[in-house]
Parts: C-alpha cells; sequence; structure tokens
C-alpha cells in the first residue's frame, strides 16, 4: 500500500483483470464452487434438522460446515507452498466432488455424513491458499485488489443467494440432488483451472521445512518479525465486533417490538453493505492509502456504537449498512499482506490469516450470544461497536507508525524463493 506523499497509478478496471485468460478461469472456478456450496450448506443443515427434528443435531451439522477451516488453515495450507497449486487446486476440487457423491447416497447414516462433511471442508484449507496465492501471481500489484474484490462480490452474492435458495431446493428435490448438484460444480471448477491455470512449479525454497508444523512455524515468524504483517491480522478483530449486528439481529428485532421479517432485514443489511462496499468504493478509492485504511476501519464499528439509543428499524438498518460499506478497508490489506509474504510459504501465511478471520469471528459469535443472554441486545451491539472502535484506535496509530517511509513497506520484502512481478 502506498504511502500518502506516492503518487497514483493509472487506474485498474474490470476490463483490466478480466482480460487476464487465467483470472477468468480463476473466477469462473470460484463463482461454480461457491454457490454449489453454500446451497449444500443450507440443504444439509435443514435437511437434517427435518429428519431428527434435534436442533442440536443440527447445530452440529452447521458447526462441521466451519469449524474444520480451523485445523485446515495452520495444517494443511502449507500444501500450496509444497506442491504445484494448479495440482492443488485441481485435486482437492476433484476430491471435494468425489466425497460429495458419497453423501449423496439416500440412507447414509448422519455420524457418516458428519465424518465425509468434515474431509470436504478440511480440504477447503489448501485450496483457498493455492488459490489465492495463484491470483497474487496472475494479477501483481493493484490489479489484485480489483480482482479480489470482484470475487469476494460474487462470493457474497453466493452465500445470500445459496442460503436463501437452499431450503428451498432441498424441499422440492431431496438433500441427495442438491449434494450432486454441488458435486457437480466442484467437478467443474477443477475443470475450469485445469483447462485455464498455466501449470507454474512448486515455490517451497529446498531448505523449507518439510514437516507439517513446520512450515507453519516458518510463517509465524516471518510474519512476527514484519509489524505491517502481523498488524494487518489484527485488523481481523475490529471485523469480528462487526458481527454483533447480524449475530443478535433477532432479539434486537424482538427488543424494539418487531417480527421476524425486521430479523430478516437486519441480518441481511450487513451483507447488503459489503455488496455495496465492494461494488463502490474500487471506483472511489482506486489506490487505498494509510488515511482510507483508518477512516474505513473506524466507519466499520463507530456506527454501531449508535446503538445505545435503541434505533429504529430504518435507523438501525442504515446504521449496519453503512459498517458493512466500510468493511471493503480489509480488501485491499489483505491483498498486500498476500504480495507482501515471500512467494514459498504465500500458501501458509494466508492459511493462518484465514484461520485468524475465522477464529476470531466464531469466538466473537459465541461471546455476543452469551452476553445478550443477561443484557439488552441494543446494549450488546453498541458494546461491541465501541470496543471495536477501540482496537481500530489502537491499531491504526500502530499502523500509521509502521507505514512511516522510515519503514520498510510489506511490498519490499524479500521473497527468499524469488520475486514474484
Amino acid at each position: 500500500m502506498p504511502g500518502d506523499g506516492q503518487p497514483h497509478h493509472d487506474r485498474v478496471t474490470y476490463a483490466d483483470i478480466f482480460a487476464v485468460p487465467e483470472f477468468r478461469a480463476l473466477f469462473t472456478s470460484r463463482a461454480l464452487s461457491t454457490i454449489g456450496d453454500y446451497i449444500a450448506r443450507a440443504a444439509l443443515v435443514i435437511a437434517v434438522f427435518a429428519e431428527t427434528g434435534s436442533t442440536a443435531l443440527m447445530g452440529i451439522t452447521f458447526a462441521l460446515t466451519t469449524l474444520p477451516d480451523l485445523i485446515g488453515g495452520p495444517v494443511l495450507a502449507g500444501l500450496a507452498d509444497r506442491y504445484p497449486r494448479r495440482i492443488v487446486m485441481v485435486v482437492t476440487d476433484f476430491g471435494r466432488a468425489v466425497l460429495l457423491l458419497v453423501m449423496a447416497i439416500p440412507g447414509m447414516p448422519l455420524p457418516a455424513l458428519w465424518a465425509l462433511l468434515f474431509l470436504v471442508r478440511l480440504v477447503d484449507a489448501p485450496f483457498n491458499s493455492a488459490y489465492i496465492s495463484t491470483m497474487s501471481v496472475v494479477l501483481p500489484g493493484k490489479r489484485l485488489v480489483r480482482g479480489t474484490a470482484v470475487t469476494q462480490l460474487v462470493n457474497h452474492i453466493a452465500y445470500t443467494v445459496g442460503y436463501a435458495a437452499g431450503g428451498v431446493i432441498v424441499g422440492l428435490t431431496g438433500l441427495s440432488v442438491v449434494l450432486v448438484f454441488n458435486a457437480a460444480t466442484f467437478a467443474l471448477s477443477a475443470l475450469a483451472i485445469l483447462v485455464g491455470v498455466s501449470a507454474r512449479p512448486a515455490t517451497a525454497a529446498a531448505d523449507s521445512p518439510s514437516s507439517w508444523f513446520g512450515s507453519t512455524r516458518a510463517a509465524l515468524r516471518h510474519i512476527a518479525a514484519h509489524p505491517r504483517l502481523w498488524l494487518t491480522m489484527l485488523f481481523t478483530l475490529p471485523i469480528a465486533a462487526t458481527l454483533a449486528s447480524e449475530t443478535l439481529a433477532a432479539p434486537y428485532a424482538a427488543q424494539i417490538g418487531q417480527g421476524p421479517a425486521v430479523a430478516g432485514v437486519l441480518m441481511g443489511s450487513g451483507p447488503a453493505g459489503i455488496v455495496i462496499g465492494l461494488w463502490l468504493l474500487p471506483m472511489l478509492i482506486p489506490d487505498q492509502r494509510v488515511r482510507h485504511v483508518v477512516v474505513l476501519s473506524v466507519l466499520c464499528c463507530a456506527p454501531l456504537v449508535l446503538f445505545f439509543v435503541v434505533p429504529g428499524v430504518f435507523l438501525a438498518s442504515l446504521l449496519v449498512v453503512v459498517s458493512g460499506i466500510a468493511l471493503y478497508f480489509w480488501i485491499p490489506l489483505a491483498a498486500e499482506f498476500t504480495q507482501a509474504v515471500p512467494d514459498d510459504m504465500r500458501g501458509q501465511a494466508v492459511g493462518l490469516m484465514t484461520t485468524m478471520m475465522r477464529v476470531t469471528q466464531g469466538v466473537a459469535i459465541l461471546i455476543f450470544g452469551l452476553v445478550a443472554t443477561n443484557a439488552l441486545s441494543s446494549t450488546v451491539i453498541a458494546a461491541s461497536g465501541l470496543v471495536g472502535t477501540a482496537i481500530v484506535a489502537v491499531l491504526s496509530v500502530a499502523w500509521v507508525r509502521a507505514s512511516r517511509p522510515s519503514v520498510p513497506a510489506m511490498g519490499t520484502v524479500p521473497p527468499r524463493g524469488g520475486t514474484v512481478h
């Protein structure tokens, strides 16, 4: 991320990034697998509840769609460095397709479904690390920011459509058909990568640790030695704080005398804001700088403080939308993190950052739910905004100091395995 005193460069457009054949293949792959995956996640959770009537078993099923990421990030993400990334993506996609076809066999016992679901989600970590690391090579410099933004835009649309459609589709067709459809999307994703992405050698250096945890320790040491890298990872904390409005949407709606429809509006306001931010802010802020990080990171948390006054439906939704829009600050920040880490450990570092994001969000959701049992939802949401703003203030001061000219920019960290242009 350039400093405030550096000149602006030419604006990167969507036409620029979609003119790159490899990005088109990666984008197609991600769009296919994401929409199928979210439909299947929703369908599986709903089907388990419909079959068993147990909220506990439904909760376990939902947890298994996220918890394996906490293992896969630190342990398996390094595969994206030790093996050619194109091969990692293709193998994990085809592997997930096969596992989903097994899950689709009628009469599959619930424990077996859980075991297979765990494996499907576990291999998402090496795929994600290989995907993001490949994107950083295919779209160098500021192009990665625009490419990441449009990819995340599709992801959030798929998230919304997939979860909304999953229940309807499983009711019409049954779970097996949904799982077969998801398997097909992963197979098509693999084919898109196989045909459209160039083969490249593995990036891990010859002297890189060969053990599962050795690469994790090496990446952690590298991140700890560079302030802007570990500061970037800590910005996941205020992002997690913003989830209070979504987590407590239903009880807040009840607090202000409204029903499920308003709860749905409040839950959808955050994702709607994120989609608006991903579409609008790349055009308004083509070159994110230190001041943008500070302002947007404050804006993602500060509006939630106003929940202390218990706003009505319109104002509450507006505050949450503004918070979602401001979360765009993370896209250029994460892109810079990816490009700054040496290519020989980039996959592992990306996996650690993804794990950090998911752990902080999971813990935050748990805390919000527990605290809200003994406090008003409006108070919990406002407190989360206040805590998030305080964290942002501390991180912003440290970020500004780390961004001064006397401190090497993250993008100048010399890779051990060669520079990626």
